[in-house]
């Protein structure tokens, strides 16, 4: 899967979970190197990330309890 089709999969089901996420942006590693995507739920302020070879790490409760 790639990281677009990730990204894709996660508004998808984050929307439906009522979330509000924000634009994935790219995001850098500590070394200023290029380490994939996150968006931020604007409603509960909990993230995703999404690697470029689509590797997801989320922290979206299944249900977006709107506090953050």
């Amino acid at each position: 899967m790639s990281a677009n089709d990730s990204m894709l999969e996660i508004a998808v089901n984050a929307l439906a979970a009522g979330h509000d996420l924000s634009g994935f942006e790219p995001v850098q590693d500590q070394d200023g190197d290029p380490n994939g995507y996150q968006a931020r739920c604007k409603r509960c302020g909990a993230s995703v990330w999404v690697g470029d070879n689509g590797l997801m790490y989320s922290l979206l409760d299944d249900i977006c309890n709107g506090e953050g």
